[in-house]
């Protein structure tokens, strides 16, 4: 499934840089068509950006990519008419918060950084504080130098942005889709999966709403009026959706309250500080939600593949396996091609056991479990049974393409060298009974596709083992 901002491959570290100064370049002049005339911006995005791409790709954050925001925070100041000082000056203090909240999130662990701790949220106000502070305590000199206010006035209004700024963008880019992430799914209500379109829209139709009853309504309480929607989107999709979704709701919430009422430079610096910090708590509800929906998230598939697969050999139990065969017949038992069912067993592995321990043995069907699993197609799917034994169903298979995949694996397992501490055999051999759908007919289930398959094994070890037998 097409998953944006998920690239399959890293860019080339020149490529990557070049990218990071285009993107702060043009983030700035966001922000500087953002600044009230003669002073600060009201929306700065380029140093969350910034943060945000450090912490989420470790291998970016080099001297070089310093040296690029740098050249980029430059470049737009210097192309709309900043003054030299002023821009090294400014920009210095941006580089230098993000720095901050980089030295505090870089050494988290990776599910953290990736929001999907229940600590995610907590950690990343804790970095966004210590960010945001840096930043104002060595810009806020600049106040009585360039724009004639108290340096205090130009500290409260910085700190205020960059906090709203880091956890209203950095959550965003954290958060965003990945080529190695699990299959997006949407969370149905109570965690359901499969949900109806109806709970699929329904969270974001909420917040439509509450916007409307805002604007109708209106009063002081106004910004707490989309607090209900922007949790159960927290519930209800991804982080980063529903990070994104804060960002667009709060955004146009302090748009909402600021227009016609605030402007913001030092005259309204109280206000303005009020106002940024009330968006900032505002996000930070949501952000924890979907940090800890998130958590759960994984906590269940985690707990679902422990259930479903082998703890041992990783493929499919019994249970699980025979579940999915069981749908896999049902769909193929009157195609064209049908389905052929495999039952495998390792020859002589009691000798293993018995001769070099259980550990050298549970190390073999380790190694012999991965071995069949990569000589089998994506469609395919293995399973063991119990003890030495596994099963295998090969749907959309004549009988000549499944005699030959069994062959194939066969083969495999004789040529592979198994070795490892213990004294495990260099070598192994399996022994495959082999049945196809059209043998039994359409009436067949998955119980007497695995008799056949079973009584075909039994005949191929007699025979001498190491060998297909056909059903």
């Amino acid at each position: 499934m097409y998953r944006p901002f998920a690239l399959l491959r890293p860019l080339p570290p020149p490529l990557a840089w070049l990218g990071l100064a285009l993107l702060i370049f043009a983030a700035c002049l966001v922000g500087i068509f953002a600044r009230p005339i003669g002073f600060l911006s009201a929306f700065w995005p380029a140093n969350a950006l910034l943060l945000g791409l450090l912490v989420r790709y470790p291998r970016l954050a080099r001297p070089p990519a310093w040296v690029a925001a740098a050249v980029g925070y430059l470049a737009a100041d210097l192309a709309t008419g900043s003054d030299w000082s002023m821009a090294l000056w400014l920009n210095g203090a941006n580089m230098l918060g993000a720095t901050a909240g980089w030295l505090v999130l870089r050494r988290l662990d990776e599910r953290i950084r990736r929001l999907q701790r229940t600590v995610s949220a907590l950690y990343l106000l804790v970095a966004a504080l210590v960010a945001s502070t840096v930043g104002a305590l060595a810009g806020c000199g600049a106040a009585p130098v360039y724009f004639d206010t108290p340096w205090t006035d130009l500290l409260s209004l910085w700190f205020s942005t960059e906090l709203m700024n880091y956890m209203l963008i950095v959550p965003v880019v954290l958060a965003a889709p990945r080529a190695d992430d699990p299959p997006p799914a949407m969370n149905a209500p109570q965690g359901l999966p499969g949900a109806s379109l109806f709970w699929r829209v329904a969270p974001v139709s909420s917040l439509l709403l509450a916007e409307g009853i805002r604007t109708v309504v209106g009063g002081p309480g106004m910004l707490a009026f989309v607090v209900p929607g922007l949790l159960w989107c927290a519930l209800s999709y991804s982080p980063f959706t529903s990070s994104l979704l804060s960002l667009v709701v709060c955004l146009w919430t302090m748009a909402g309250v600021a227009t016609g009422v605030l402007n913001f430079t030092p005259a309204h610096a109280s206000d303005v500080f009020s106002l940024r910090v009330g968006v900032t708590l505002l996000a930070l509800g949501p952000l924890a939600v979907a940090c800890a929906s998130a958590a759960r998230a994984e906590a269940l598939r985690r707990l679902d593949h422990a259930v479903r697969h082998d703890d041992l050999t990783g493929v499919l139990a019994r249970r699980a396996f025979l579940q999915q065969g069981e749908r896999l017949v049902a769909r193929y038992q009157r195609e064209s091609a049908g389905l052929a069912v495999l039952m495998v067993d390792v020859d002589h592995f009691k000798q293993v056991n018995d001769q070099l321990g259980h550990g050298a043995g549970d190390q073999l069907l380790v190694g012999l479990a991965q071995a069949m699993a990569g000589a089998l197609r994506p469609q395919d799917v293995l399973g063991r049974l119990g003890g030495e034994e596994f099963a295998v169903v090969l749907p959309d298979a004549s009988p000549a393409e499944a005699h030959a995949i069994a062959e194939r694996l066969r083969k495999v397992v004789e040529q592979q060298t198994f070795g490892a501490a213990g004294g495990v055999p260099r070598h192994a051999t399996i022994s495959i009974g082999l049945v196809h759908s059209a043998t039994l007919g359409g009436d067949a289930d998955m119980d007497m596709l695995l008799l056949a398959a079973d009584a075909a094994l039994y005949r191929a070890k007699a025979q001498g083992r190491n060998r297909v037998m056909m059903g």
